[in-house]
């Protein structure tokens, strides 16, 4: 299988900050907040959330429509997810695979998000395992 190269994010890039599984922003606001103001300063990325990122319970179809506008997006130049879950499986047959393989991009998550990371490895896209903005970018830097 050949693969499709993702660009390199770089600073002033708009990335997708979404929750295909659990929506912890929604849970935890005040360590959402700290991890999209450390996403600026750190990387100079521009969050940019979708409708379910902070929607506790959304419906699968909802998550899989945020994947899917992100990917049609042609100014969202990667996709970060806030944290993984526990059924992520029912999001993705709601997945456009046209649509991502259209304007690929770096996709970045653990834990749950491996299901929506085999299924763009599946379509010759490179994905990350790890980095959530939850567990990982929210946590005070270490001193």
């Amino acid at each position: 299988m050949a693969f499709t190269a993702v660009p390199k994010l770089l600073p002033g890039d708009r990335v997708a900050i979404l929750s295909p599984s659990f929506a912890a922003p929604g849970f935890a606001p005040v360590v959402h907040e700290r991890a999209m103001l450390r996403l600026i300063a750190e990387t100079g990325l521009i969050p940019v959330e979708y409708p379910t990122t902070r929607t506790l319970g959304a419906r699968a179809e909802d998550r899989a429509a945020d994947i899917n506008a992100a990917f049609a997006d042609r100014t969202i130049r990667g996709i970060i997810t806030t944290v993984g879950g526990d059924d992520q499986i029912t999001v993705v047959p709601h997945l456009n695979a046209e649509v991502a393989t259209a304007d690929p991009k770096p996709f970045f998550g653990y834990s749950d998000n491996t299901n929506i990371l085999n299924w763009l490895w599946s379509l010759g896209i490179p994905e990350y395992y790890g980095g959530s903005t939850q567990m990982h970018l929210a946590r005070p830097p270490h001193r």
